[in-house]
């Protein structure tokens, strides 16, 4: 005996002595699911004709849907079973079901509308469906469309993975639209806007639900970003480097980072062109060592300038100034063959001791690690490292092409406790500084001049555009937008060059050649300033060198500089007079390798007396209006030129530049007396070649070769 055949079963093997089995494949439409009772006996003889009682029993489940206690008024749309199996064998000797496959979605349409009330039916007898007794597989569900008193859609969705239909019982779903009832909270704090440099800032968000019995949850956001304002993605701008995406949401605001970086200057400049087009030079494991001529490994010749003209990996060893002459120890650099109260022998260190070894380690010094004290060009100079090694090891540092062009910048070498050691003036540009210039002066001397101003920089104009992002957060059925923007800035130089106190190693911050204001300058944090050097306050003789050493950011206030010494950028300098002495350039001399400071009448050829003229007659030369300096001739016969700009100067008093482009200081290498020295000095309508200033003013530099 067996029931009748139904929609999706069939009974395979009947007739054969093993219990029979019911293959079930469940119908796609409810109306056809008819639920499966099935009953066995005792084993019966053959010619038995008697009654047998059977007792039937369900082989499915049955699933139905009620409201549960939290349901809003509504329409029940539809009901769907996702991803459970359609498809088994039912054994009617061991009751049990086995071949569970084919995972199949079964739905139905209800549009039932509710009030809410508890355990009130979603689904009607006829609409019960019949399934396979089961445990469910990965991607299980149950989907319920609702539509709320508001007439807004919403799809209610529970993962049923791993929990199971039992034979032979109904179970019954209570639907809650829980989720619907939380009312969400979301606050977004907005950025300030960044400038050009980029940088990171932090923002909040504050996300929770509540419902209606007043519990409060943490709800979890994301968020999603619309360069174009429109287009909503969840890949961020590749100019925002870093932002917080997602949380996990709270009553308190949760602090959350953005960083966006430095937005690309784009100039015309064609000094920055020939930069960033030359070949680079050394690699991140093998730095181009700039005191060596092909930048190998040998150190040759050292300065407190390093000049570079290329992008590239650099390297520069530990060595006080000019200390190491063509692969040997230049004493000379460092100690003095004539004796007196104004003569520093030997010369000292940041602590004060006299240095008898041209390495920085050799002195009884550690270096610990190396940073930027500052730079005038944005991400000029970067990846600054102090690399140990044998002689107290280099300092290494990258200059990439994509921001290459002409500028300064200040590397300082400290020790464990913080303490500036050394520091090193590094500068980008394309000039042939080899392409000296020679002059000959009043008293018939020649001197062969760098064409430029040490650490010249040619006037630009750098333009940093806007960009901006949208960002949306999502949290619950809130969002909010904020709005990450970037601002635009043009910054326009005209000529400049760092200035520097008198016996001083380190370049100070340049004027922006324009007017009497500094020109824009980034610390070692990326941050940009117009701010003028901080003041430094030292005593006379040592204690202002060593303090100057260990300060080279600081202006010193003392009018009359170290009050002392004669011979700080001449180690054999003992006259006060002016003179064409040889000058034998020191480890304070500010210039790069095969340059020095020039001797105190290097610039006498400029006037017709080689004295002070204040008619523009008694010039060698001629002034010109737009470009703001001399053409001063170099000979007699006036065949050839060289310019030097009214670059102004910088006071010690107020820290402040001053006279920019209409006066121009250039330091020499003599002193007039222990707090004076003698410089160029030039305005439209005088020169003064040998003029007498106190030491404590900032000036110019005009190296010539050594």
């Amino acid at each position: 005996m067996h029931p009748k055949r139904t929609p999706g079963t069939c009974f395979p093997g009947r007739g054969r002595p093993a219990p029979p089995r019911i293959s079930v494949t469940v119908p796609e439409e409810v109306s056809q699911q008819e639920d499966l009772l099935v009953a066995r006996s005792s084993e019966l003889g053959g010619n038995s004709n008697t009654a047998v009682a059977l007792t039937f029993n369900h082989a499915l489940t049955a699933v139905r849907f009620v409201c549960g206690n939290d349901m809003r008024e509504g329409t029940v749309k539809q009901v769907r079973l996702k991803n459970v199996y359609s498809r088994g064998t039912y054994n009617m000797g061991t009751q049990t079901w086995s071949g569970l496959d084919t995972p199949a979605s079964f739905s139905q349409a209800l549009d039932k509308v509710t009030t809410g009330t508890a355990d009130e039916a979603l689904t009607s007898e006829a609409q019960t469906f019949m399934m396979l007794p089961q445990r469910f597989p990965e991607g299980a569900q149950i989907e319920v469309l609702f539509t709320d008193d508001t007439h807004t859609g919403h799809t209610l969705i529970a993962d049923i993975k791993g929990s199971e239909w039992p034979m032979g019982k109904t179970v019954t779903y209570k639907i809650s639209s829980s989720s619907l009832n939380w009312t969400y909270t979301l606050d977004v704090t907005a950025l300030a806007d960044f400038t050009y440099t980029g940088g990171t800032q932090q923002y909040c968000v504050t996300s929770y639900r509540q419902n209606a019995q007043g519990e409060k949850e943490a709800a979890e956001w994301t968020a999603q970003y619309a360069e174009d304002g429109t287009t909503w993605t969840d890949t961020k701008p590749v100019w925002l480097t870093a932002f917080t995406a997602s949380g996990t949401g709270g009553e308190f605001a949760q602090p959350c980072d953005a960083t966006v970086e430095a937005q690309t200057g784009i100039s015309n400049d064609l000094h920055e062109n020939a930069l960033k087009a030359a070949t680079a030079k050394g690699s991140e494991t093998t730095p181009y060592n700039l005191s060596n001529n092909t930048g190998g490994n040998t150190v040759e010749n050292t300065a407190n300038c390093y000049v570079v003209n290329a992008p590239g990996y650099y390297s520069l060893p530990l060595v006080y100034g000019n200390a190491i002459k063509n692969s040997a120890t230049n004493a000379s650099a460092y100690t003095s063959t004539v004796t007196g109260t104004n003569i520093l022998n030997p010369f000292i260190n940041h602590a004060g001791n006299g240095i008898t070894d041209p390495y920085i380690s050799g002195n009884g010094c550690t270096p610990a690690k190396a940073e930027l004290v500052w730079q005038d060009a944005m991400n000029l100079v970067t990846d600054i490292k102090y690399n140990a090694d044998s002689n107290g090891g280099n300092i290494s540092f990258k200059v990439d092409r994509s921001s290459i062009r002409q500028g300064n910048a200040v590397i300082a070498i400290k020790d464990v406790s913080d303490a500036i050691l050394w520091s090193w003036h590094v500068w980008v540009t394309d000039e042939d500084i080899n392409n000296v210039i020679e002059i000959t002066n009043h008293q018939n001397v020649k001197y062969n001049f760098m064409p430029v101003n040490l650490g010249q920089c040619d006037g630009n104009t750098i333009t940093y555009e806007e960009r901006s992002c949208k960002v949306k957060f999502i949290a619950g059925d809130q969002s909010k937008e904020i709005t990450i923007k970037q601002l635009a800035n043009v910054i326009a130089t005209g000529s400049n060059a760092p200035f520097y106190q008198w016996g001083r190693k380190d370049p100070l911050y340049p004027s922006n050649g324009m007017g009497n204001t500094t020109k824009i300058w980034y610390d070692k944090e990326g941050i940009p300033s117009t701010a003028n050097p901080m003041k430094g306050t030292f005593s006379a003789g040592n204690d202002c060198i060593k303090n100057c050493i260990l300060n080279p950011n600081l202006m010193h206030n003392r009018y009359n500089g170290d009050y002392t010494y004669y011979n700080l950028w001449s180690a054999d300098n003992k006259t006060t007079s002016a003179n064409d002495n040889p000058v034998n350039k020191t480890i304070y001399d500010p210039c790069p390798v095969g340059f020095k400071l020039p001797a105190s009448n290097a610039f006498t050829g400029f006037t017709t007396t080689g004295e002070s003229v204040s008619s523009s007659t008694q010039v060698n030369g001629t002034w010109s209006s737009s470009e703001k300096g001399w053409y001063f001739y170099t000979n007699s016969e006036k065949t050839q030129s060289i310019f030097f700009p009214a670059l102004g100067y910088r006071s010690y008093s107020t820290m402040r530049p001053g006279s920019i482009g209409t006066q121009g200081c250039f330091w020499s290498a003599h002193p007039v007396a222990k707090g004076n020295n003698y410089y160029l000095r030039t305005s439209s309508v005088d020169v003064q070649p040998t003029y007498m200033v106190d030491r404590g003013f900032g000036y110019a530099l005009r190296p010539c070769q050594d």
